[in-house]
C-alpha cells in the first residue's frame, strides 16, 4: 500500500496563488475522472481555499479565516467544515457574503 503524504492547511494554502497558471500536472489532474467521494471532497476543498485566498487577498489573511471561528457557520471553524461536500458548500457561502461586503 502506498502511504500518501498528508497536507495541513499551511501547505495547501501556500500552493495557492491565484493569478498562478494551473501547470501541466494540474490541469491533468482536473481532466482525470473522478473515482469516489474523497476525490470530489478533495477538489470542494481545494476550491474553497483558492476562494479564501482571492476574497482575504491574502494567503496568511486567508488562513487566519480559515482557523478562526466564523458567527455565520455557526461559530464553526471552516477548517473543521472542509472535509464535506455540505461543509464545503458552507463555507463558499460565507466567503460569498463576505466578498460581497456582508460580514455578519
Amino acid at each position: 500500500m502506498t502511504v500518501r503524504k498528508r497536507y495541513n492547511l499551511d501547505e495547501l494554502i501556500a500552493q495557492c496563488a491565484p493569478n498562478t497558471p494551473a501547470s501541466e500536472a494540474f490541469q491533468g489532474w482536473e481532466q482525470a475522472p473522478m473515482i469516489g467521494t474523497e476525490h470530489a471532497i478533495t477538489r470542494y476543498a481545494l476550491d474553497v481555499i483558492a476562494q479564501a485566498v482571492r476574497v482575504w487577498e491574502s494567503r496568511e489573511q486567508a488562513l487566519e479565516w480559515l482557523q478562526g471561528r466564523v458567527s455565520a457557520l455557526d461559530d464553526e471553524r471552516p477548517c473543521d467544515l472542509l472535509g464535506t461536500q455540505e461543509g464545503c458548500r458552507r463555507i463558499c457561502s460565507a466567503l460569498s457574503k463576505i466578498e460581497h461586503g456582508d460580514f455578519s
